[in-house]
This record gives C-alpha cells, structure tokens and sequence, in this order.
C-alpha cells in the first residue's frame, strides 16, 4: 500500500500534534537477498521509536502490519577493479615491483540492465606518500557511479615495498648487434661504461653479465657512421650508456689470395 496507518493512544493534546506529521520508516534491503519477493514486519515498538522526542503517545496498531515488496529480478556479475592508488617516494626511495592489490575482482548483483552497462569498478582516488619499507593501505571502491547495484567486497588492500636507491657503474662492456658481436664494422670504441640505478637490493645483485649494449645498425649506417647504443638490463633498472654513440667503419673485405703461375 502506498501509506501505513497507526493507531495511538494519549492525551487529545499530544495527539493532535502529530497529526500533521510525516514519518517515515526506513528499511534497507539486505546484500544477501536473493528472493524476489521481501516481506517487512512493522511492529508498533518500532514505529513508536520513530516518533519525535518527548510524544506522551504510545502506538497502540499499525495497519497492514506486514508489507511485502516485490523487487525486480536481479543478475550477477563480476567484474574487474582498477586501482586508482598512487605512490609519491620521499627522496631517495623507489617504489618495488609496483602496487598489489587485493582481491582484483569484485562481485555484483543488481538488474541485469544495470550490469550489462558495467565493465569494471575504480578505487576512490588516493595518493600515499610518506611511506618506508612494506605498507599497506585499505582503500573503498568507488560505489557512487554504480546507482542501485550492489557489490562485495566494498574495499580492497592495496600493498607495496618501498627501498633505498643505489647508483653503479659497470666498465668495459662490449658494444654488440643484440645478436651477437659485430662483425662487419670496426666499432670505436668497441667498449663502454654503463651507469645503472635502481633498487638497493637489486643494483648490488648485478654483474656485468647483467648487462647488454646495443648499437643500432639502420640503413644509414650500413656503409658506416655513428651508431645510438642503449642498454638492456633488468626489469626495474635503469641504465645508460657512457658514451651513448660509436663509430662503425665497414671491415676491407681480406686481399684474394694469389693464383700460381
């Protein structure tokens, strides 16, 4: 029904001063419903707590004292969550590994309209900073886009590593094709220093077997010229060359040996 009848019992005066008001009974539906049909109980304890404070009334019957509600049939969905979580390192400090989060996905459950339009949730924006070594922060998913679905979890841990930065610099490193030694052109020079920083940890576990310097041989250098080199090194390192070019000079093909006569 569209309202709820009360019957009270009190003095004439202090019922006369509710017959103008309003109330209204708030019920929220379960997250765990998965009935289409609710029924709500109204008990006159409850409706009595609702009226205002100091009423010398008490409620004597509410009519109907049940309502059932009918509720749209509801579909379930899972769906990835972005995290829209950032980290600011203090001076000096690197974040390792990047940012884990848990759980990754998250489960909905509204009308089937609503989820077909939902391809993901986002975290509420944060930014972390003033962090050392391991951490981790609960961070809320963003319901507000999202209407009348629901969803579980409501939140999401999200945990990182944060470490000191070292600096090394390898010397003596051959300049290769990334195939292999460059056979067909005199490099100058054929070796260079490397200047990696990274990680603590990770720097200082590095050798020069860690590390690999490519010229780029283009179609402009293939009779000779500069050549641009980088480094390949490990994941979470970064690393440059020292000089960054070198100079290629196509190899004499070797005298043809002479023929007896």
């Amino acid at each position: 029904p569209p309202t709820v009848r009360v019957q009270i019992s009190g003095k004439g005066s202090q019922i006369l001063k509710l017959r103008s008001l309003a109330g209204d009974i708030t019920r929220r539906v379960p997250d765990t419903l998965t009935a289409s049909n609710w029924a709500i109980r109204l008990d006159p304890d409850e409706v009595e707590l609702s009226l205002p404070k100091g009423a010398d009334v008490r409620v004597m019957e509410v009519r109907p004292s049940e309502i059932t509600l009918a509720l749209d049939s509801v579909a379930r969905k899972e769906v990835r969550i972005v995290s829209l979580v950032s980290v600011t390192p203090d001076s000096g400090q690197v974040l390792h590994g990047g940012l884990s989060m848990t759980p990754t996905k998250v489960r909905l459950v509204g009308p089937e309209k609503s989820l077909a339009a939902i391809d993901s949730v986002t975290t509420v924006p944060m930014e972390i900073t003033n962090v050392s070594g391991e951490f981790s922060r609960v961070v809320p998913i963003d319901t507000m886009p999202l209407g009348i679905v629901r969803l579980s979890p409501k939140q999401v841990t999200v945990t990182g590593d944060m470490g000191l930065i070292a600096e090394r610099s390898f010397g003596g490193i051959p300049v290769e094709t990334g195939a292999g030694a460059i056979t067909s052109f005199i490099v100058t020079p054929p070796r260079v220093s490397v200047a990696v920083r990274g990680p603590e940890e990770r720097v200082l576990a590095l050798t020069r077997d860690s590390l690999r310097v490519v010229a780029h041989i283009t179609g402009a250098t293939t009779s000779g010229g500069v050549a641009r080199i980088t480094v390949i090194a490990p994941r979470g390192i970064t690393a440059r060359a020292i000089p960054d070019s070198v100079t290629l000079r196509r190899r004499s093909p070797p005298p043809a040996p002479r023929r007896r006569g």
